[in-house]
């Protein structure tokens, strides 16, 4: 009788558990569309829809900010290596990109003002570009003149946030309409 208690208990999943396998599930999503997303043909080097942050951005309209910031750092350090840009500046771009828009994101999702899935990600497109140029700025090129690219990367963070906005609103309709 006790080994055929101990075998249950052994088959059985705790929360943490579980929790364990969604967050690997969301990283590992996060990361094949990242890693995916680096073969599709870009019209400049430095532009890329950001694809992967779809999974951050429900993550953190779900209300769960650690998921989001693990997977932001799971699929830029996982998706760097994978794509054979690690030790490059790209991943210190990503990452520092990633981090303020999670911040933004995050500091208006919680805000009494309410956006819209797709409001959301604009301000983290944006913010994510911004900082980009920031971090260009500060450590790659010593010139004032790379900030003549602001209007343009506003313009593709605009409408980038509304593409992964709109897909991810998608993904929460689909998700909410299965309830």
């Amino acid at each position: 009788m006790n080994d055929k208690m101990i075998s249950q208990k052994q088959h059985k999943l705790d929360l943490s558990d579980l929790r364990l396998i969604h967050l690997a599930f969301f990283t590992a999503f996060a990361i094949t569309i990242y890693v995916v997303e680096s073969f599709i043909p870009k019209p400049f080097p430095f532009m890329k829809l950001g694809l992967a942050n779809i999974v951050v951005l429900l993550l953190l309209v779900s209300g769960n900010v650690r998921y989001a910031l693990i997977v932001i750092i799971g699929k830029t350090v996982a998706g760097g290596f994978f794509s054979g840009l690690f030790l490059s500046p790209t991943t210190l771009l990503s990452i520092s990109g990633s981090l303020c828009s999670l911040g933004i994101m995050t500091l208006f999702i919680k805000s009494k003002v309410r956006f819209s899935i797709i409001g959301i990600s604009i301000l983290g497109a944006v913010t994510h570009n911004l900082a980009q140029i920031v971090v260009v700025r500060l450590i790659l090129i010593k010139e004032n003149t790379i900030f003549y690219l602001t209007p343009l990367l506003i313009i593709m963070g605009i409408v980038t946030g509304i593409i992964i906005g709109y897909i991810a609103k998608l993904f929460m309709d689909r998700i909410n309409g299965d309830k």
